[in-house]
């Protein structure tokens, strides 16, 4: 049955009469069902194309109102008989309408792109359109994408002779777009409105035969854009990711070089100084610490005191900072451990030993977990082994010798001390001829560390024992090395049955040895 129909179009195709032809098409629709109206439609569309005008329009109307899906065939049938009213038309319906999905798999956003680029290529074809109202539509629906929209308005200006109404829109633009992709084509399309404005005011100066102001201004105008450019793509990266670290970094780097430019005058140079510091606050109360990406908020931190003039500044940077909420515990042992350390280098002992001190004070319970992240990181860095050690350091090379001892016995205490803070501690007592104290620190450690931590502190601890004594403590060495073997596991005994044989041997009687 089809197939007749179809047979009845071509024939009627070929008499060239219009009317007929369209009559048939219709009656064909209406004999047969629904589901082989596509190849009527097929055929019947290809004969309103080629008849065109008034009588392609009103057919697509009819086979969109049942295909809407298919209106991007209107669209490029307007576009191939550069009907650009109708073209224009035909995309605003197909964005108006919510529901509508393309049968192309064509985006809505490529739908916009298309229709900026009939508009800004075609605006004096084009009768009736609010072009700029039309494209800042498209701009606020797509304000992740805007780049390409952006640039055709700018264009669309421009091409209507519109010079300071284009800068403006690229201003605009280049000012609010959120990824650097969009900022980089628009600052391209910037870029070439700009040259291009150059170039026609020189033309216009040769065709006049002389030099003008106008032409000056544009490559003033021009130069400044581009040493912009640097400042205008890093306010675009902070808008995109507001949290990052390496990107509020590198917005002070460029305060930083420019302020170290020797071309710059003194009063620019000092202005470009205090704009790294004042980026610097603003990073650090714009920054949410658990959301920091590209690095640690602590970076931000020393780098701001690093950028102050003097020491008091950098100070109340630093006091500022340990202060401040951070992200880890690491972090802000890193920012003590800083703090303290730029007071050395300043010859401040008591600077440095009163930041540490601050850092290692704590008025609450002893039993915060250092590792647990649902407590704030001021109220866990009394633990950080980090601050530690460099107390200890600060008052074993100051000679506080009561200092050193109450430093690590509260490491111990505090469950913070690691195997090699034991064997310091004992170290640092048998240097100081203090040989019972170094020895009660070793069973000390054996105590807070189980196996087989505990058999390495037992060899270091039975070594120097035998080292120092001898044989001349003989009973009292046994005793110890029955304590270290008294629980040992027996994968970890071995060397302490052989040193047992070897102070036997050596000190006391061959057959015990032999046992």
């Amino acid at each position: 049955m089809p197939e007749l129909w179809l047979k009845y179009i071509r024939f009627m195709r070929v008499q060239a009469d219009v009317t007929r032809t369209r009559r048939v098409c219709d009656r064909a629709l209406r004999a047969l069902p629904v589901t082989q109206h596509a190849r009527v439609w097929r055929m019947y569309l290809r004969f309103a194309e080629h008849v065109g005008g008034h009588t392609a329009h009103h057919v697509y109307a009819r086979y969109l109102r049942a295909w809407p899906e298919e209106s991007e065939q209107l669209v490029d049938y307007c576009e191939s008989h550069e009907e650009w009213n109708a073209m224009t038309l035909a995309l605003v319906k197909v964005l108006d309408n919510t529901g509508f999905r393309s049968s192309r798999g064509t985006s809505e956003y490529g739908l916009w792109v298309r229709l900026a680029h009939v508009l800004r290529v075609h605006a004096r074809d084009l009768q009736g359109w609010d072009v700029e109202r039309v494209m800042r539509d498209g701009i606020g629906r797509f304000a992740d994408q805007a780049g390409a929209l952006w640039a055709a308005l700018g264009e669309w200006h421009a091409g209507q002779g519109d010079v300071e109404r284009a800068r403006d829109v690229y201003e605009e633009a280049v000012t609010s777009v959120r990824t650097v992709r969009d900022f980089a084509l628009v600052f391209d399309a910037y870029a070439e409105f700009e040259q291009a404005t150059v170039a026609a005011e020189l033309e216009h100066d040769v065709e006049h035969g002389r030099t003008g102001v106008r032409t000056a201004l544009r490559l003033v105008q021009l130069e400044r854009l581009l040493e912009r450019r640097a400042f205008l793509a890093s306010d675009v990266e902070l808008r995109e990711i507001p949290h990052s670290v390496r990107a509020w970094l590198r917005r002070a780097g460029l305060w930083r070089a420019r302020a170290d430019d020797s071309a710059l005058t003194d009063k620019q140079r000092a202005k470009a100084l205090d704009m790294e510091r004042e980026t610097f606050a603003q990073a650090v109360a714009a920054i949410d610490p658990r959301r920091a990406t590209e690095g640690h908020v602590d970076e931000l931190w020393l780098a701001y005191a690093r950028s102050c003039g003097d020491d008091s500044a950098r100070r109340a940077v630093l006091d500022a900072a340990v202060a401040a909420p951070m992200g880890s515990v690491a972090e802000l042992a890193h920012v003590y451990v800083a703090y303290a350390e730029h007071e050395l280098a300043r010859g401040s002992v008591e600077g440095a030993l009163r930041v540490l001190t601050q850092a290692t004070a704590h008025a609450g319970s002893t039993r915060v977990d250092y590792r647990d992240e649902s407590v704030a990181p001021a109220q866990r860095v009394f633990k950080s082994q980090r601050v530690w050690a460099l107390l200890v350091d600060v008052y074993e090379a100051d000679g506080r010798d009561s200092s050193v001892r109450s430093a690590y016995e509260r490491m111990i205490e505090l469950r913070i001390a690691t195997p090699q803070t034991v064997v310091n501690y004992a170290r640092y007592l048998e240097e100081r001829a203090c040989f019972e104290d170094s020895f009660r620190a070793y069973e000390r450690g054996i105590a807070e560390f189980g196996y087989p931590v505990a058999i390495e502190l037992w060899n270091i601890y039975l070594k120097r024992f035998v080292d120092r004594f001898g044989g001349s403590k003989l009973e009292r060495t046994r005793d110890l090395f029955e304590q270290a073997l008294d629980g040992c596991p027996s994968e970890y005994a071995k060397p302490v049955f052989v040193a047992y044989g070897q102070l036997e041997e050596t000190y006391g009687l061959a057959r015990r040895a032999l046992r």
